[in-house]
């Protein structure tokens, strides 16, 4: 006689598998390799530092209502402000990560208000900052700030802060603009273009711990 527990353990068995027929898809995700932490003019966060992460399924279909995590806790010389200006964001000051919901497209969009620590206080090299999908690693991206100092806007004192990262030859991300994997004179236009647009005249007023 076939033993009557025996479906219980076919059952178990093959549990594993039908849960894990739509694994993550990172492969079909659409994500930035580098972004930029901004500041803003009033209450409008400057144009600059948007950015949008697409979200798809193993069969490449959107993925709406995805928990989207943008975690700068490996970034130490980073900063988030504790008010990001965007209702839909929520901000974890402990975990030091701002999270949004996709759209029906899979779509979400982020404009990441913060900045550095000042001249000589770089520390985070290129890939720092991580996205995840709901609790799915999809990209580390390299994170830049054009408010290098964490204060009164963009202006002399990130100057100073940039030449001092640009001096070092090392690749720190928080100065690579434009993703190039190091910092130089391209950097610097894109900086002096932040710093001219008048759109980053405003740091933090509070920053996550």
């Amino acid at each position: 006689m076939r033993p009557r527990f025996l479906p219980c353990i076919l059952l178990a068995l093959l549990t594993p598998a039908l849960t894990s027929a739509s694994p993550p898809s990172p492969a079909n995700d659409t994500t930035p390799l580098c972004i930029s932490l901004v500041g803003a003019n009033g209450a409008t966060p400057a144009p600059a530092g948007q950015f949008t992460v697409v979200c798809r399924d193993l069969a490449n279909n959107p993925m709406p209502g995805a928990v989207v995590v943008i975690d700068l806790s490996a970034c130490p010389d980073l900063e988030i402000c504790a008010d990001q200006m965007d209702p839909a964001a929520t901000v974890d000051c402990a975990h030091k990560t701002v999270s949004k919901l996709t759209a029906a497209d899979g779509s979400v969009h982020f404009t990441l208000l913060g900045g550095s620590n000042g001249a000589g206080n770089a520390s985070t090299l290129l890939s720092g900052g991580r996205i995840y999908k709901n609790g799915t690693l999809i990209q580390a991206p390299t994170v830049s700030a054009f408010d290098l100092d964490g204060s009164a806007g963009v202006g002399a004192g990130d100057l100073s802060a940039w030449l001092t990262d640009f001096g070092s030859g090392l690749p720190y991300g928080r100065s690579d603009y434009d993703c190039s994997g190091n910092v130089g004179a391209s950097d610097l236009g894109l900086w002096l273009t932040a710093f001219a647009s008048t759109t980053m005249a405003q740091s933090c007023v509070s920053s996550c711990p």
